[in-house]
């Protein structure tokens, strides 16, 4: 997961990924700026949260909304 510690939907979908059993490394991307490059390399942005889904670069977060725990089960096939 690609997060910063600022990010208000970074750390409340970490609290849900903990609190489903979702193992994941958390790469900061404030703290670390290398994990910056490498997600603006591979997305064309620094928004976070970003996560490697099965290979798959997925969005963590939906454009202009704030934090839904529907759309964070919908991500892990939870629904």
């Amino acid at each position: 997961m690609y997060s910063g510690k600022l990010c208000g939907d970074c750390q409340l979908l970490k609290a849900f990924m903990a609190e489903h059993g979702i193992e994941f490394e958390n790469r900061d991307i404030r703290e670390h700026p290398e994990f910056g490059i490498e997600l603006e390399a591979k997305t064309g942005k620094l928004g976070v949260p970003y996560l490697i889904i099965d290979g798959e670069w997925v969005r963590g977060y939906e454009p202009g909304k704030p934090f839904s725990e529907d759309f964070a089960k919908q991500l892990f096939g939870l629904t």
